[in-house]
């Protein structure tokens, strides 16, 4: 039986997390917003935020925008080259986004999604209007 002391540890190790490109949640990004925009300002650097352990979108200097807009040459080349290395080291470490097409699937596989509807193979059939007659109808007038 493990102690406490090692479950503790393992637990630990688990949350650290590996050097590279700052990843904040929502939460951290919400407290911390400023000093997240001034980092992507200053040191022109890729900031990503994950909503439930998954990454969901970046925070960008601006001239990345004019780069992939085609604009590049608009840009500094010292400013160009600093985003591209922070947008690579970026895109080789979200979580999700950098597994192989194989990783996504396995997992995709391994999530079992509940019951599904089953669609008969069979066409259809058209809805037809159908008239009731009125003979048995009284009529008010």
């Amino acid at each position: 039986m493990r102690s406490v002391r090692e479950h503790r540890k393992k637990a630990a190790s688990r949350v650290r997390k590996p050097k590279g490109p700052p990843v904040l949640s929502t939460s951290e990004a919400r407290a911390n917003f400023a000093e997240a925009l001034e980092t992507a300002q200053v040191d022109n650097a890729v900031i990503g935020f994950d909503r439930y352990g998954r990454t969901v979108a970046a925070l960008v200097p601006v001239e990345a925008i004019y780069m992939l807009a085609g604009l590049g040459k608009l840009v500094d080349a010292v400013t160009r080259k600093e985003i591209e290395e922070g947008a690579r080291a970026f895109a080789n470490n979200v979580p999700y986004r950098s597994m192989s097409p194989e990783h996504i699937a396995a997992a995709v596989k391994e999530k079992p999604r509940g019951p599904r509807k089953v669609r008969s193979t069979k066409p259809a059939a058209k809805a037809t209007a159908t008239r009731r007659s009125t003979g048995n109808r009284k009529s008010g007038s």
